[in-house]
C-alpha cells in the first residue's frame, strides 16, 4: 500500500513543480507522514539567490505554524503545575488590564490560543516593511489591553495572533528560562531530536531559505534583510519559529502518537514523548463556521478540526481568491477528521493537515509570498492523492485562477476608492496634517512630512521609508499603492480600500488634532491617532 501511494504521490511532481511556477513562488519543500511512517519528502524550486534546490531539511520561515509549537509549550508547564487551563491570564500577568472586565477577570490561556476572546485582531501594526518588528516584547500587554471587544468573551472565533503573543509572556514567565525560545529549544526541539528547528535568525547552520515575494509578473523578488520573526521580538509565540519538514515530520509523528496514547488511557503524558496535554491541545474549543453538512468545523490550540469531505484553507489567502473552495474528500463514505493549519507571513506560505487515524500527515513548507497561497493549493492536492478521491479538482487551474484574481485587486483598489470620493471639496493647507500621532497607549505612530508641496507618510518612525499621499475628500488622504510597489517595500499584501484612507479629524478650534486609520479588517471603525504637539500629549 505505501509503495501505491508513493508511486501517486511522485506522479504529482509535475503538476506540483508547475503550481509553484504560476503562483510566483521561489521553491517548496514537502513531506509526507504516513501511518506514523516517513512515506516521502521532495523539494522543488529554489530557496536563494544561487537557485540551490531545497530538500527535507531546508530551513524555513514557519509563520503560524509556529502557534502548535507555542500551545505545546503551555501545555508543558500545565503539566508541571505552573498554572491550569482555566487560571486568569490577569492573575499570571498583573499588567493583563483589559478594560473588559468580563476578559480581565475570566479570560484563560485557553480563550487566548483558541481564539474566542472577542477581541479585535489589529494584526498590520506588529511588522512594517521586509518584516521588521514595529515594537518590542513590552508593547505586548499594553497593544492587548487596547484592543476593541469585538463580541463576548467565548462566543464566537476570530483569528487573532495576540493571544500567542500573550502565550509567549507567561512561557517566559513561568518556564525558568532565559526566554520563549529557549524554553522551547530545551522542553520540545532537543528532546524530540528537532536539530534544524530554531527561534533566532542569528544562526550559522546552512541550506536555510532565502525571503521572497511575487511580483505581479509572477516573478519572485529576493527581499533583504531577513525579516525579524525571532526570539526576542513581539509576535514570537504566534510567528517566531524556523524549522525543516524533516523536523517537523518529527514533531506531528510525537504529536499524533501522543495523541493516540493519551486519549486510550485518560493520561496527559506519554513514555519517552516531551509533549503533554495533547487530548486538551487538539480538542475542539471554539466552533469556527458553520459548514453546508454539518460537519464539524472548529478550533483547537493552534489547530482547525474539519470533519471531511468540507473546504479547507479558511485560515489562509485562496478563499478570497476564488469563486469557492474544492471540496476535500467529497466521496469519503463517512467523516474523517482532519487537523489543519495555515501560516503565512510577507515571505513564507505552509500548509500542515493530519488524518489521525491513519497517522498522516501532510507538510508544505515555501518561502514566498505567492500571488497566491501556493502551500494551501499543493497541500490539498496532496491530500486528495492520499485519500485516493476518484473525482480530483484541478489545483493547478485554481492556482492559475487564484493568482490572477490576486494581482487584479491591486488596480481596484483606487477605482473603488473614486468611485466613493466626494469632488470638489478642498483640504486645509497641508501644513495642518504634519505632524506625529499616536494610538492611545503610544505603542505606534504616524508621522506626517511636507516633500515637495505634497503630503507623505511614514510609520513608526522609521524615515526609510516615506508613502506618498494625495488628497481623497474634506480631510482624507489616500497612500494607494501597487502590488510591485508594496513588494518593493516588503509588505504584506493588503487590498481593502480603507487601510489607505487617512481621516484626519478637527478638533473645537477647527486645527487637526487626531485621525482614524482603519488598518484592522475586522474593526470597520479603525482606530483613532492623536497628535503630539511639542511631546504633549492630547487626548
Amino acid at each position: 500500500m505505501a509503495e501505491a501511494l508513493v508511486s501517486r504521490l511522485r506522479a504529482l511532481f509535475p503538476m506540483i513543480s508547475e503550481i509553484v511556477r504560476v503562483s510566483g513562488a521561489p521553491g517548496a519543500s514537502v513531506g509526507i507522514l504516513h501511518h506514523g511512517e516517513v512515506v516521502l519528502t521532495q523539494g522543488f524550486g529554489f530557496y536563494d539567490e544561487k537557485r540551490e534546490a531545497p530538500d527535507e531539511n531546508t530551513i524555513y520561515y514557519l509563520a503560524s505554524l509556529s502557534k502548535t509549537l507555542t500551545a505545546s509549550m503551555v501545555a508543558t508547564l500545565v503539566e508541571r503545575g505552573k498554572l491550569e487551563w482555566t487560571t486568569p491570564v490577569s492573575s499570571v500577568l498583573p499588567h493583563f488590564l483589559h478594560p473588559d472586565q468580563k476578559v480581565q477577570t475570566r479570560a484563560t490561556i485557553v480563550d487566548f490560543l483558541s481564539m474566542r476572546s472577542g477581541l479585535a485582531p489589529k494584526n498590520n501594526v506588529w511588522n512594517a516593511e521586509f518584516g521588521q518588528a514595529t515594537m518590542g516584547v513590552d508593547a505586548v500587554l499594553p497593544m492587548v489591553n487596547s484592543l476593541e471587544k469585538l463580541f463576548e468573551l467565548g462566543e464566537g472565533f476570530k483569528y487573532n495572533n495576540w493571544g500567542y503573543a500573550i502565550a509567549d509572556e507567561i512561557i517566559t514567565m513561568l518556564s525558568g528560562e532565559f526566554s520563549w525560545g529557549t524554553a522551547l529549544q530545551k522542553n520540545i526541539f532537543e528532546p524530540l531530536g528537532m536539530n534544524r528547528t530554531i527561534t533566532s535568525n542569528r544562526s550559522n547552520l546552512d541550506n536555510r531559505a532565502e525571503p521572497y515575494q511575487a511580483l505581479s509578473n509572477f516573478q519572485p523578488y529576493h527581499l533583504k534583510p531577513r525579516p525579524q520573526f525571532e526570539d526576542g521580538h513581539i509576535m514570537q509565540g504566534a510567528v517566531g519559529v524556523q524549522s525543516s519538514v524533516a523536523d517537523l515530520l518529527k514533531y506531528y509523528n510525537a504529536l499524533l502518537a501522543a495523541w493516540d496514547d493519551q486519549s486510550q488511557h485518560g493520561t496527559t503524558e506519554t513514555s519517552d514523548n516531551p509533549l503533554f496535554q495533547v487530548p486538551t491541545l487538539l480538542q475542539a474549543h471554539v466552533d469556527m463556521f458553520e459548514l453546508p453538512t454539518g460537519n464539524e468545523n472548529s478550533y483547537a490550540l493552534g489547530w482547525a478540526r474539519t470533519e471531511l469531505p468540507a473546504p479547507l484553507g479558511s485560515i489562509g489567502l485562496n478563499p478570497t481568491y476564488v469563486p469557492e473552495m474544492p471540496i476535500v474528500g467529497k466521496t469519503l463514505p463517512k467523516p474523517k477528521l482532519c487537523l489543519w493549519h495555515q501560516g503565512s507571513n510577507m515571505c513564507a506560505l505552509n500548509f500542515v493537515a493530519l488524518l489521525p487515524d491513519s497517522r498522516t500527515a501532510v507538510i508544505v513548507l515555501t518561502n514566498g509570498l505567492a500571488n497566491n497561497d501556493v502551500a494551501d493549493w499543493v497541500g490539498q492536492l496532496l491530500l486528495q492523492s492520499i485519500l485516493e478521491d476518484p473525482e480530483p479538482v484541478n489545483y493547478l487551474e485554481l492556482a492559475k485562477l487564484s493568482a490572477r484574481n490576486s494581482n487584479a485587486r491591486w488596480p481596484r483598489i483606487k477605482e473603488d476608492l473614486e468611485k466613493e470620493r466626494t469632488p470638489g471639496t478642498t483640504p486645509l493647507p497641508l501644513p495642518a496634517y504634519v505632524g506625529q500621532f499616536h494610538n492611545k497607549v503610544k505603542t505606534f505612530k504616524l508621522e506626517f512630512q511636507l516633500h515637495d508641496s505634497h503630503l507623505q507618510l511614514c510609520f513608526q518612525g522609521n524615515h526609510e521609508f516615506w508613502y506618498s499621499m494625495e488628497h481623497y475628500e474634506n480631510d482624507v488622504f489616500t497612500w494607494v499603492l501597487t502590488r510591485d510597489e508594496n513588494v518593493l517595500r516588503g509588505r504584506f499584501p493588503v487590498t481593502w480600500r480603507a487601510f489607505y484612507k487617512i481621516r484626519f479629524q478637527r478638533g473645537a478650534d477647527q486645527k487637526i488634532d487626531s485621525l482614524i486609520w482603519e488598518h484592522d479588517g475586522a474593526y470597520d471603525a479603525g482606530e483613532v491617532f492623536y497628535r503630539l504637539d511639542d511631546n504633549v500629549e492630547k487626548l
